[in-house]
């Protein structure tokens, strides 16, 4: 029995900013909804609370999910905490998303409610980029601070291994942190021809920290060495007439088009159509755009920095610009790779199958089994009174009585911790686990003899192949054996 299932029947209610519907939305909503909806599909009573914009219900119904809207940008926090005071013994869990600040859901909610945070990127660097003081030390004060002192002992969700490290380190969160990372939308079957001249696309929302700029001022430069080249500039925001005035400014007019909001459809048409998206962000908490150019077969240039350093693995499905190095330069470089029809089609192949390593029904499940942990770590009263561990040990054993082994895996791992079985070998992922506790719970599990050792960062990211086939491009260790069976905690 899956997690999903398990949840059957609970009350959740998710917290966050926007939806998508909302004319500013973007990878953190499409996340948000994405699990919603599928916790809903699974008989969950699924909420969604978010702020009210021009034109919106207050009430209405989306895809199993209902959808409450209530304040304004701000005024939303405010409308969140009157919802659950009213409605306070009325969810099982809440799920609050801090999008630089967050709902503070424990602050409204009995304390027999499963509180669980999700993060996607640490914003005390970026405050400055659109508050002056003194809301911008508020905002960092509220993040940090107060966050860590309202969310202590709780569950906290991280989108990437980015994430949970600036939760450590930035954040100074000491509770138990999982990965739930992004899924990967579901490219049109409308087949879409490869541009024939050098294209960039790029589909981000235009503010700041996206860094749109920065292409753009490297485009002359590039322009020279790639006469035919054109660039595809898809989304709306505040920053779009100053882009749309650079360009002009830069004499950019006949290389760039602004295509402002478009349609999912012609998203993918753009992102398939092109060479190579460009990611010039200051920092993301994944890089949502990365995996949806990579499902269209297009690779990416990213900066290396937090988030992009995880979607983006350097040389496979794209690169990442080092400090240092001129993005002009680092374009050039990608796309003389790229100038080859064979390189494309090469790297296209590539990228769809890092693409298909991700799923929005596996981040579902993932969520949900963090919520079973949360509440079950509720319902026995428990705080963790030393510091979590970010450490994944990966072991693999055999067994001759795989059938037992099976029945004591449902028994004893936690909700969070991820195995397969092919025949009588077993491979488990043990969060928050270092090679001495792996040791002494695989002592527990009867297991005599195991190879273990720490996972890797993408390891936790990926699940494991669940069809037999060896190892992969993921890392996790071969083991021949036909008929996987994966489960994901106790059934």
């Amino acid at each position: 029995m899956t997690a999903l299932e398990h949840l059957a029947r609970t009350n959740v209610l998710f917290l966050n900013w926007r939806d998508p519907a909302h004319p500013q939305a973007g990878g953190a909503e499409a996340y948000c909804f994405e699990i919603a909806r599928r916790l809903a599909g699974s008989d969950a009573r699924v909420t969604l609370f978010s702020a009210r914009f021009p034109g919106s219900r207050a009430a209405e119904w989306a895809d199993g999910v209902r959808v409450l809207r209530g304040g304004g940008t701000y005024g939303v926090y405010r409308a969140a905490a009157l919802h659950l005071l009213r409605n306070r013994h009325t969810y099982d869990a809440v799920v609050d998303f801090q999008n630089g600040i967050p709902f503070f859901s424990p602050l409204f909610t009995p304390r027999w409610t499963a509180d669980v945070c999700v993060i996607h990127h640490i914003h005390q660097k970026q405050f400055d980029l659109f508050f002056r003081w003194p809301m911008n030390t508020v905002g960092r004060l509220l993040e940090k601070q107060v966050s860590r002192l309202v969310y202590r002992g709780h569950s906290i969700v991280a989108v990437s291994p980015s994430t949970r490290e600036g939760v450590r380190a930035e954040l100074g969160f000491r509770n138990p942190v999982y990965l739930v990372p992004n899924g990967s939308p579901r490219p049109s079957s409308t087949p879409v021809a490869r541009a024939a001249a050098p294209t960039l696309a790029v589909v981000t929302r235009m503010t700041p920290q996206k860094r749109v700029d920065l292409l753009l001022r490297a485009l002359p430069s590039l322009r020279d060495r790639w006469p035919d080249l054109r660039v595809e500039l898809a989304g709306d925001g505040g920053e779009l007439p100053d882009l749309r005035a650079l360009a002009s400014a830069l004499g950019l007019d006949a290389t760039v088009t602004f295509h402002g909001h478009v349609s999912e459809e012609r998203k993918q048409a753009l992102l398939g159509g092109a060479w190579l998206t460009v990611v010039p962000s200051v920092a993301e908490g994944w890089g949502l755009t990365v995996i949806e150019a990579n499902s269209m077969g297009t690779p990416a240039l990213a900066f290396d920095v937090p988030g992009l350093r995880d979607a983006v693995r350097e040389g496979y499905n794209g690169w990442l610009v080092p400090d240092g190095v001129p993005l002009a330069d680092a374009l050039d470089s990608a796309l003389t790779e790229l100038s080859d029809a064979g390189a494309r089609d090469r790297a296209a192949q590539r990228c769809r199958a890092w693409s298909g390593r991700f799923s929005w029904d596996d981040s579902a499940e993932r969520l949900a089994q963090v919520i079973l942990e949360e509440a079950r770590r509720v319902r026995l009263h428990r705080r963790s009174r030393r510091r979590a561990s970010d450490l994944t040990v990966l072991t693999w054993f055999r067994s001759p009585d795989g059938d037992h082994v099976e029945r004591t895996l449902k028994t004893l791992l936690r909700e969070t911790d991820r195995w397969t079985r092919q025949g009588d070998t077993f491979r488990v992922l043990l969060h928050g686990c270092d090679e001495l506790r792996a040791f002494q719970a695989l002592r527990r599990l009867g297991v005599p003899d195991a190879a273990f050792r720490l996972a890797h960062r993408r390891e936790e990211l990926v699940p494991p192949p669940a069809d037999g086939s060896g190892a992969d491009d993921t890392g996790w260790p071969a083991t021949p054996r036909p008929a996987a069976r994966e489960r994901r905690g106790p059934a």
